[in-house]
Parts: C-alpha cells; structure tokens; sequence
C-alpha cells in the first residue's frame, strides 16, 4: 500500500474536516476558543410587537440583529432580540425580522428550520429576512449577486413565507471564537480567497437598513 505524505495528509485532514464543518459535525467553539456570547434584549413599549430572531456561528450576527432593534426601539416600537435556540413562541410577535451567517453557501440549518417550523404564523405576518457573510469583504456588484444567492435555500425550503425585504450585510473573521480544527480550517480557506482576520460589518448600513426598509412597513 503505497505511503500517504505528510502534504497530502494535512490535504486530505482539512478536507475531511472541512465537510464536518460544512454539516455541523465539528463546531467554532470548544477546546481553546474563547466564549461566544449571544446577545439577547427586550425594548418595552406600548402596542404591536416584533422580533428579530438570529442564528449565529461565532456571535457577530448577533450584534447586526441588536443594531436594527435598536434603530427599531428609537422609534417606539417594541421589539425583542433572540437567538433562534431561544423562541418558543412567535404567535406573539406582530412582525419578525430574521437572520443568519452562511454556512455552506445557505442560510445555517437551524434557522431555515425555524422559519418552516413557525411558517404558520410567519406568512401572515411582515417578515424580513438578512444575513452575515464574509462574500462582502469586497464589496461588489458580483459579490453583492453572490451573497443574495444564500438566501435561496430557505426561499425554497419555506416557498409559503414571502419575506418583504432581504439585505446581505458583510460578517466578521475572529479566529479567537475558533478552536484549533476549525480555525486551522479557516485560515487555510480564508487565505485562498484574501479575507483578512477583522470585523467588517458597516453598521451603518445595517442602521439604513432598519430605518428606510423594515420600519416603514412596520411602524
């Protein structure tokens, strides 16, 4: 049997792993990787109330759902912001703004089961829907096609809820929230395509967004 090289061990490890990744088997956090917090807030205010649910590898969509609830709150509208994992009933909720990284070029799984699982409610109500992605490093015109594609698998999936508006916005890089398979993983990846370690995220145009797109349809 003919001996396997140490290049193409290391080849063949990161593809392997990098196809656990791509399924869920292998997770961001873990074994030397700091802690991933997931943001979570209430904004009380009289009459109709609405959600921005998220789900998240490495908690950097988290912080673009609180920016647009936050733009939401400012503007008297009550909102609560939840990681996905942590809604159990969205019949309350008058509106709801959701959104996810990208994993594998789609939606992550538990958010796309999220909208077929409410998809009772959800299509009777205004629905938006948005995502992270590192596509937007760059931004192009190609790059902003790219990043729209994403949403195709839980348009798909959930043909029923028809949202009113979906914006990409660009993600984060922290290879610290990363344990030492996935980020070895990363950086190869990363580096192939020129995406440098940081935090991308024009929260500018995430606050646009909410203000001249989802509030007036809401508010």
């Amino acid at each position: 049997m003919e001996r396997m090289t140490r290049r193409q061990f290391v080849v063949t490890s990161a593809v392997a792993v990098g196809g656990l990744i791509s399924m869920g088997a292998v997770q961001p956090g873990g074994i030397m990787a700091d802690e991933i917090k997931w943001i979570e807030s209430d904004c009380k205010k009289e009459g109709k109330k609405y959600l921005v649910a998220y789900e998240s590898n490495c908690g950097s969509t988290s912080g673009v759902a609180k920016a647009i609830a936050d733009v939401m709150c400012e503007q008297e509208v009550a909102v609560d912001v939840r990681h996905i994992k942590n809604i159990t009933d969205v019949s309350i909720y008058d509106g709801v703004v959701i959104g996810s990284a990208v994993k594998s070029a789609s939606w992550c799984p538990e958010a796309i089961r999220f909208v077929k699982d409410n998809q009772g409610h959800l299509k009777r109500i205004p629905v938006f829907y948005f995502l992270t992605c590192l596509a937007l490093y760059t931004d192009t015109q190609k790059n902003r096609e790219l990043a729209q594609t994403y949403f195709n698998p839980v348009l798909k999936a959930v043909p029923e809820v028809k949202p009113r508006a979906m914006e990409a916005f660009a993600g984060a890089l922290d290879y610290s929230k990363l344990n030492m398979v996935v980020r070895m993983i990363m950086k190869s990846k990363m580096e192939k395509q020129g995406v440098p370690e940081g935090d991308f995220r024009d929260f500018q145009k995430i606050e646009s967004w909410a203000q001249n797109t989802v509030l007036p349809v809401l508010y």
